[in-house]
């Protein structure tokens, strides 16, 4: 049975993203235990950046707007032969396009390396060359995880598609864990852990295979280009591919200009890339996830309106969640990278680097979260020109503010901040395109009742933002000193009481349904 309002679905998938992200911020808390923020730090998410680009290119954005929506409908058309067939020509065709990007990829990292993080020293350099040819064949396995979450997702399994990521995670923790102190130096502990995350890539698939085979039958990949479905999908391809490139290409400058920046700028980029993203994966991507598949079933001419209702019910939700969170990253942000990563290498002096990038990512963090539900609705409506157009004016906006403010301010700790800034603005031109097109297609996004019901949620989240600053200053007038993970964790919690509290009695729906919740274990 469908959900109309997306809710239900996209609190499973929601709960599939929290798993893995857990597990994900301990691996990161991990990595900064062991590694900080140097040379080697920066080799690695370097090395992971390239290749994974190639992963983002081709595996879970790509076949979720071209794949999905195509494969959802023939499932609604209830001829399973058919999709069976569209599912295996895809993964035929998918497992022939990576193996050559592998191969051209290991062959090209020196080049790659070269082009991409000039700034880096030569060691620096050398190290992720080698990092790179040991990283790149997970862009593979990866795509195919992509290929098994787009089947998953069509037949309305959403859980277990996202909670499988936590295997990869959990193999790199094990490994610095055991290794880590070990290791003779940083470098070494580096490769290391590039083999556990190849390793970390394998155990993901086969996590995911058994319930794709419940739901496909045999694997048995094929490229006929002839089976039902095929050469539309093809064709949806290269217009997202684009899209997603013209992103890749985004990040690509970042990673560039991060280069230049003093050592360790790439790496508490990447620090507060993974925090400031969170809420977006969960409410955003789980928001968007979950919609595309019934987006896909009501773009037919006749079901326009339901698929409004369903942006409008998606978009609201997904405000609630993100701007109580980009309040607190700005507000709160040194004790969320505090609490997450301050100890071993990860000093002080990193803790307020990384806040300085969060805080920055936060500005965006409503658009970033808004541009996945926009665009999910962009391609259940077979329109992939516009989430294109919006994409280049938003690369051609990030990279001149990223340079215009991180390269003058190069020498400053916070000159890293300025690659995020840029990302946030960059975004919001994204975001604005989207609006603009749907509203023309569609109607009005947003009615009267959503607009007062976003007025509620920044209201709720202000006042949380200042409560929470008054119990700041008293813990670091009363107890000063104290670690982030002491410190932090009750402001924090009495930030999230106090949202959900004003939101509520300002009459959020949203809010209500929290505290039901919170209130249901105690009466039982």
């Amino acid at each position: 049975m469908s959900d109309p309002g997306g809710g239900r679905s996209a609190f499973v998938v929601g709960a599939g993203i929290l798993l893995s992200r857990i597990v994900g911020l301990l691996r990161n808390t991990a990595f900064a235990y062991f590694f900080g923020s140097g040379a080697a730090s920066d080799a690695y998410n370097a090395a992971f950046k390239i290749p994974n680009a190639v992963r983002n290119l081709l595996g879970e954005g790509t076949l979720s707007a071209s794949f999905v929506p195509v494969y959802s409908r023939l499932l609604t058309r209830e001829d399973p032969k058919a999709a069976n067939a569209l599912a295996n020509a895809v993964l035929g065709l998918l497992l022939v396009a990576v193996s050559l990007l592998t191969l051209v990829g290991i062959a090209a990292a020196p080049i790659l390396t070269t082009v991409l993080a000039p700034g880096f020293d030569a060691a620096t350099q050398v190290l992720t060359t080698r990092l790179t040819r040991v990283l790149f064949p997970m862009t593979g396995l990866m795509v195919l995880s992509g290929w098994c979450l787009g089947i998953q997702n069509s037949h309305r399994r959403f859980f277990w598609s996202y909670a499988s990521a936590a295997l990869w995670s959990i193999a790199q923790i094990a490994l610095l864990l055991v290794s880590g102190p070990r290791a003779p130096d940083a470098m070494t502990l580096a490769y290391w852990l590039a083999w556990a995350t190849l390793g970390g890539a394998v155990l993901q698939i086969a996590a995911q295979t058994p319930e794709v085979l419940r739901l496909v039958g045999s694997l048995r990949p094929s490229l006929d280009r002839s089976a039902d479905g095929v050469m539309q999908t093809l064709r949806n391809v290269l217009p997202v591919v684009t899209a997603l490139g013209v992103v890749q290409i985004s990040s690509f400058i970042d990673l560039q200009i991060a280069s230049y920046l003093p050592r360790g700028a790439a790496t508490n980029v990447s620090y507060a890339n993974t925090l400031a993203m969170l809420p977006v994966s969960l409410f955003g991507v789980s928001v968007a996830a979950a919609a595309l598949p019934e987006f896909a079933r009501d773009s037919g001419a006749l079901a326009l309106d339901a698929l409004l209702e369903r942006l409008r019910g998606g978009w609201q939700r997904i405000l609630f969640y993100i701007v109580p969170s980009a309040v607190a990253f700005i507000t709160l942000g040194d004790y969320c990278v505090g609490i997450l990563y301050r100890a071993g290498r990860f000093g002080a002096a990193e803790q307020q680097s990384v806040h300085w990038v969060l805080a920055a990512y936060a500005v965006g963090l409503v658009s970033f979260g808004s541009v996945k539900l926009l665009g999910s609705a962009y391609y259940a409506l077979q329109d992939y020109r516009t989430p294109l157009r919006a994409s280049m004016a938003s690369i051609i906006v990030s990279a001149t503010v990223s340079i215009g403010i991180a390269i003058p301010l190069r020498s400053l700790p916070m000159a890293a901040a300025g690659i995020a800034l840029g990302s946030a603005m960059g975004s919001y031109v994204n975001l604005a395109i989207l609006s603009r097109g749907l509203r023309q297609r569609l109607g009005a996004l947003y009615t009267p009742g959503m607009w007062q019901g976003t007025r509620r949620i920044v209201v709720a989240a202000l006042v949380a933002g200042v409560l929470a600053g008054f119990l700041r200053v008293a813990h670091q007038r009363w107890f000063p000193g104290l670690h982030p993970r002491i410190a932090g964790l009750p402001v924090l919690a009495g930030f999230g009481a106090t949202y959900l509290a004003v939101a509520w009695a300002l009459g959020s729906a949203e809010a209500a349904r929290w505290l039901r919740l919170s209130v249901r274990p105690v009466r039982r």
